[in-house]
Order: structure tokens, then sequence, then C-alpha cells
């Protein structure tokens, strides 16, 4: 499905981006998301993008006043710029470069160096469901071939690669949506008396994945919680109803040399795009970790902390905490246990690279691929593959626009090289609507009510849109 995330665009991006002829690396891309949205709804998008023109000053502002209230006293303290002054370069970096108020704080534009920048960063939206369906749809063309759910099912993509040598987490059991229980391979019949890891099997984010242990006859897991087989398998069929197939997988440990930074399992994001020469290339890595101790969280939507790693060395980088939560923080070592962080050389690294490369051109219908990689007691491990990659956690942790990497390079390239593509009018919006869908509004915890803030905003700008959307037809 074609989920493009235009309603988090601001509409005057799509006017100037068609105005002139790119000239650099991101204005390729701009151009190339701009004629994508305009090309794949046909005559009734003008009308959406018309309706949008209205809406969306009070879409910005809603999100303004959300993530300045909360995140803005903090950098005002830390970089002394007050909320009003960041408030005007969020006005400004909205109508200018269609950066939404959520990425001024996670690229932190709103130190000067970064700022100066603006014009090379590539938004969420550009990617997430508009460059990446664009060049799919010109790569399977050209190689004649799909594998977009052999990428996204976990289960079919181990059975991908294993034939091919690159090694990924054992896959143990499947528990159906229909409450069935099958094993992998030649396995005895029931869940494995050891160490186990849960997960969707087309899920992302890191939701709905949980780790098991086996302890004097019982599985442990999240929250203290402790049931027997049977009561891990309703457990399982529980999750399998909500979430759909789920999969019961191998335990998978950190490389000795990681264990100072914890025992929980990190992994990286390493990135590949297609080059000139139709290969795979290996272009970032960023090391995600979870610095609070006994969390298994290092999603960088979640919390988690991220650190750039040197492609040909596998040197990191300091760790950015959490934009939300610790804005402007670096942690040049593990608050938790005191390793060092910045400087260390990730081991595996050559073999690692190797890998990854080698995986991605099992797959030549796919431009650029997100690869989440653990480097285990065993060796350098897959753990999956992300076909709707974005760059914000490249552009965080590198202090550098994509669109002045290697990276922003091949994606230039690779824009100019679709847009001889029609694509398909199928395009959907993956807005407020879809983002509400299926949610509740709070959780009750020890008598109050969490709120959670994307659920907040769902409601806010979908409101703005239905008003924008008022105002323009009775206008």
């Amino acid at each position: 499905m074609a989920w493009t995330r235009l309603p988090y665009c601001s509409p005057y991006r799509l006017v100037w981006a068609m105005l002139r002829a790119p000239r650099t690396p991101a204005q390729q891309v701009h151009h190339a998301y701009a004629w994508f949205i305009w090309r794949s709804r046909g005559w009734s998008q003008y009308f959406v993008i018309t309706m949008l023109c209205f809406a969306w000053p009070a879409v910005f502002l809603v999100m303004a006043v959300l993530y300045t209230l909360r995140i803005g006293p903090a950098v005002a303290r830390a970089t002394g710029k007050s909320v009003p002054r960041q408030l005007g370069e969020q006005l400004w970096l909205a109508v200018r470069h269609s950066i939404a108020p959520d990425s001024y704080y996670v690229f932190e534009l709103f130190r000067p160096e970064r700022l100066r920048n603006a014009a090379d960063y590539l938004q969420r939206y550009e990617l997430k469901g508009g460059f990446n369906n664009l060049a799919h749809y010109h790569s399977v063309r050209m190689a004649g071939r799909n594998s977009s759910w052999t990428l996204k099912d976990k289960e079919a993509f181990h059975r991908a690669c294993a034939p091919e040598g690159v090694a990924t987490p054992a896959v143990l059991a499947a528990m159906e949506p229909d409450g069935s229980f099958r094993m992998v391979g030649e396995r005895a019949f029931g869940l494995p008396r050891a160490e186990i890891f849960v997960k969707p099997a087309q899920g992302k984010g890191g939701r709905g994945c949980e780790r098991w242990q086996f302890v004097d006859g019982a599985y442990l897991g999240p929250g203290g919680a402790r049931r027997d087989a049977q009561a891990l398998l309703a457990h399982l069929r529980a999750m399998a109803l909500r979430r759909g197939r789920m999969l019961v997988q191998e335990c998978l440990h950190n490389h000795p040399r990681l264990m100072d930074l914890g025992g929980n399992l990190m992994s990286l994001r390493i990135t590949t795009c297609r080059n000139e020469r139709g290969l795979a290339e290996v272009t970032n890595a960023v090391l995600k970790m979870s610095l609070v101790p006994g969390s298994s969280v290092d999603n960088f939507h979640q919390g988690g902390a991220g650190c750039r790693v040197d492609i040909a060395t596998g040197e990191v980088g300091p760790a950015f905490d959490s934009w939300r939560k610790n804005p402007c923080v670096r942690h040049a070592t593990h608050p938790a246990t005191g390793a060092r962080i910045a400087g260390r050389i990730l081991p595996c690294w050559p073999e690692t690279v190797a890998m990854v490369a080698k995986c991605a051109n099992l797959f030549p219908d796919r431009t650029m691929i997100g690869f989440d990689v653990a480097i285990t007691d065993r060796g350098p491990v897959i753990i999956e593959a992300n076909v709707q990659q974005s760059a914000e956690n490249v552009q965080r942790t590198h202090e550098l626009p994509v669109g002045q990497q290697r990276l922003g390079v091949l994606l230039g390239w690779n824009a100019a090289q679709a847009l001889a593509t029609r694509p398909p009018a199928i395009l959907k919006w993956f807005g407020p609507f879809k983002l509400w869908n299926g949610r509740r509004f709070g959780l009750r915890a020890n008598g109050g009510i969490l709120i959670d803030q994307r659920r907040v905003e769902a409601v806010l700008v979908t409101l703005v849109l239905v008003i924008g959307a008022l105002l323009t037809m009775h206008g």
C-alpha cells in the first residue's frame, strides 16, 4: 500500500520544489517528492493541496505549541536561545523548507551551524511513503521482481537469507492469528526450554517485542511476569490476535566486547543505497542503545540513544540522548555503566559491513534499505530489514544533513532515474486518521490517566484539517 505522509508536509514546498531545476542532491529529492505527489492521485490532488494550504497554518501552530512547550525550555537553558525565538525559527523553517516543529528539535536546528544547512535536510515524510515508493516503482520495473513482502516478513526474510550464508536470528516457532501454533524446522513441539525472543512477523519500531528467560521451569518476561509454558502460549495467542502472526526466535546476546554497555541486546541501523553501478553500497551506520538500566528499548522513536559509526573504521561517536526527554545531551560514556562510548571501535566491523552489502544485493529491486544488525557472540547477525527507511537518526547523530553526505548523492541520483516512472494512482494518506485508527485515548494506571502525545496530536490535527476543509468549502 502506498501511504504518503502528505498532511505533515508544508504544501508550499510542493509548489516551490517544482519552480526551478534541482541543482543539489537534496533539491533532487525535494523535486522528486513534489512530482510524486502531484502525479500520484490525479486532479483530486489539486483540491487536497488547496485545502491543506488553508489548514496548514493551524496545523503548524498546534504542532509548534505541543513540542515547544515540552522541549523549548530545556533548549533555552542549554543554548541561551529563547522560546519565542525558537518559535520564530520554526515558522521560518516550516514556510521556507517545509520542516515541521518536531524535526526542528530532532535535527537540533536551533544550533546556528545546523540552521545554516536547513535546505539540505531530508524529511521523514519525503522518504517514507514518498521517495521510497517512487524509487521502488522504478526499480521493480527494472529488476522484474518485487521483494517487498520478503523483506517485511521476518520469517520469509530468514528463509531468503539462510541459503546465501547471511546470518539472521533462527525462527523456532510461530503463532498464527487463528491461534494455531507451529514449529519451524526439525524441532520438538512446544516452546523451547530456553531464553526466547518474541516479535510480530511484520512489526516495526520495536513494538510488540518481548524477551522471555527460562528459569526454574518457568518463563520470566517484561515487568517481572512469570508464566508456565501453557500460560505463555495463551499470551502469544492473545498477541497474535491483536498484531498478527508472532514469531518465537532465538535470543541473541551482545559480543563480549560490548557487554560493558549493558546486558540487553544492542543493534545497529545500517543503511544501504543502490549506487551508480547498480550495486548496494553501505553508506551510514548508527549504533542504537538504551541508556536506562534494565530497559531493552533502543529504538530512536521510543527514547533510545543513537551514535554515529564511521563506515570505514567502525569507530563510534558520542551517544545522542532522547530528543524529547533530554535534548542537547551527549554521552561520551554510558551514564549507567560508565563504559566508554565515543572512540570505541566495534568488533567484527569489516565482516558486518560485508554481510550487510551482500544481503542488500540479494534484493536488487530495492533502492534503499535500513538493516537492523546485532554484533553478537557468534558474529554479525541481521535482525531485520526496513523497506521504508527514513534518515532522521542518520542526520541527528552524524550532525550533517543527508543532502551533504554520500547517501544524499545516491538518493539524488536515484531520484533523477525514477522520475521517468509514472506511479500508479493508488496513493493514500498516512495522516491523523491513520494514526488515530484503533487507538484508545488514554490508559489508566495507578488511578490516573496517561495521555500519549501522539494521540493528542492526532486529535488536534484531525480537528484542524476538518475545520480547514469546512472553511475552504464555505469560503
